[in-house]
């Protein structure tokens, strides 16, 4: 499983100190949901939501979905994360490569088949 799905199913995942968890916002007055990207730092103690655009979706699904895809341009450098802390900021694109570079190597299958996922 990928990071991307897993954070799909999950809501969260955890690495390296960072907490990236999906949530849901909304704005005063507005009945609408929009999702959120929470970053929680161990080392700030703090949650920091990440303030990039994300293109709302016709769904709740497609609207996570569509947050999902905002981290992978980030971790494929696309997109520069806006966070309030630049700490934070480096670190959250640390992690996003570790979980890419993680979940691309090929595992084994069984034991000793050489097969590959």
């Amino acid at each position: 499983m990928d990071w991307k799905r897993k954070l799909r199913e999950e809501g969260y995942i955890e690495l390296d100190g960072l907490r990236i968890e999906l949530s849901l916002d909304n704005t005063f007055l507005d009945i609408d949901y929009i999702p959120r990207v929470l970053v929680y730092s161990e080392e700030t103690g703090r949650w920091h939501v990440l303030r990039n655009p994300i293109p709302k979706g016709e769904t709740l699904e497609e609207s996570w979905d569509n947050a999902v895809e905002v981290l992978d341009a980030i971790a494929r450098g696309e997109v520069r994360p806006e966070l309030e802390d630049s700490s934070v900021e480096e670190q959250l694109i640390t992690v996003l490569r570790s979980l890419t570079f993680l979940f691309s190597k090929p595992r084994p299958l069984g034991r000793g088949g050489g097969q590959t996922l």
